[in-house]
C-alpha cells in the first residue's frame, strides 16, 4: 500500500513551548479576582500595559524572575505583550 502525501512545505510549524502558554493561563487565573475571563478582549490603555510590562522587566533586570509564581515576572511580560498586541490589533 502506498503512503498518502501531505504538503508541508512553507507551512507554519508551531515550534513553541506550550508549557509557557500554560504558565500564562495559570498567571491569568491567579489574578481572576481582579481580571475576569475575557478582560484582555476589552479596551485597555496600551500605556498602562507597557508600564506593567516594564515593571516586570525591571525585576528581571535585577535578577528577580519569580513572584507569587515561579518565573512569574517572565510570564507576566508574556501576558502583557500578548495583551498589547491584542489592543494594537483593534486600532488598525
Amino acid at each position: 500500500m502506498q503512503k498518502g502525501i501531505k504538503e508541508t512545505e512553507k507551512k507554519l510549524i508551531y515550534d513553541i513551548d506550550f508549557n509557557y502558554i500554560k504558565l500564562m493561563a495559570e498567571r491569568m487565573q491567579l489574578n481572576r479576582d481582579k481580571y475576569p475571563v475575557g478582560n484582555w478582549q476589552k479596551p485597555i490603555d496600551v500605556e498602562s500595559l507597557k508600564q506593567a510590562l516594564f515593571r516586570h522587566c525591571i525585576e528581571i533586570m535585577k535578577g528577580n524572575y519569580s513572584d507569587e509564581q515561579e518565573y512569574g515576572h517572565l510570564v507576566a511580560m508574556g501576558c502583557n505583550a500578548f495583551m498589547i498586541v491584542e489592543q494594537l490589533k483593534k486600532t488598525k
